[in-house]
């Protein structure tokens, strides 16, 4: 099928109808992927804003959470509100380290949480310490005996965050611990029963509760815009060099910059 030429002055434009609907199917194609990708950030937006609303509310029993990768979790179930029933493991407190409040710094307190239901256990974080060293910490941290049942938003790591280790005794670890990051894969040889994957941050006003130091944790939805942004850009792009390559405007810009 031949082109037609269309002028617009000293502007030719060359039209052929089988790469105009090659053209239009390509546009239209990024131009969905750049929605598709909008529309997945906006479930992600909506879903941690369910879990927000249900955190009043109710709280899913831990054992009950399901959980297919850590990649995926992140987007699913990440500040799921939770609920644990069972009793702390006070003899084998976490102490991590370097860890800072208002400017200040102290210590995270993680206390394994032995569940009734299956005897799996569950790091609860208590939250941040003000003490200067080891030994000040042991004062500061009383066990808490018997069952109760606490509530708590899960927070599951980056990939990065999952990967980071400590070097940890395994053959004679010193309890209370004294770690850097929290690791439940590489903690999971000093516990004889099952480890639930991920961490549990305590809601206000449960037993055991230190300061409430962790910034809010968003679902990522930075990849999809930031994907978004490029499918809608290749879609202009795609436009343009059309527009460039079926017109003569690059030989009007040069004839006018030789004039200049």
């Amino acid at each position: 099928m031949k082109s037609r030429t269309f002028t617009f002055g000293e502007l030719e434009i060359r039209f052929n109808w089988v790469i105009a609907i090659f053209v239009l199917a390509a546009f239209s194609g990024l131009v969905r992927l750049g929605i598709w990708q909008l529309g997945r950030a906006q479930e992600k937006i909506d879903l941690q804003e369910t879990y927000n609303e249900m955190g009043i509310d109710y709280a899913t029993p831990v054992e009950e959470v399901g959980m297919s990768g850590l990649e995926n979790d992140a987007l699913t179930i990440q500040n799921l509100h939770v609920s644990l029933t069972g009793h702390y493991i006070n003899e084998k407190n976490l102490f991590l380290v370097y860890v800072t409040y208002q400017e200040a710094l102290g210590y995270e307190v993680v206390t394994p949480f032995r569940l009734d239901s299956s005897e799996k256990v569950v790091f609860v974080s208590r939250g941040w310490v003000y003490a200067n060293t080891y030994e000040e910490m042991l004062t500061k941290v009383p066990p808490i005996e018997g069952d109760l049942t606490v509530t708590g938003q899960l927070f599951v790591p980056t990939v990065k965050q999952a990967a980071r280790t400590n070097d940890i005794d395994l053959s004679q670890p010193k309890w209370p611990l004294e770690i850097r990051y929290l690791n439940t894969l590489e903690l999971a040889p000093l516990f004889e029963e099952s480890i639930f994957p991920y961490e549990v941050r305590l809601d206000e006003d449960q037993e055991g509760l230190f300061i409430r130091h962790w910034p809010t944790v968003y679902v990522d939805t930075g990849r999809n815009f930031s994907y978004a942004l490029q499918w809608f850009s290749m879609s202009i792009a795609l436009l343009i060099v059309t527009f460039v390559l079926s017109s003569n405007i690059l030989q009007i810009m040069n004839r006018r910059s030789k004039l200049l």
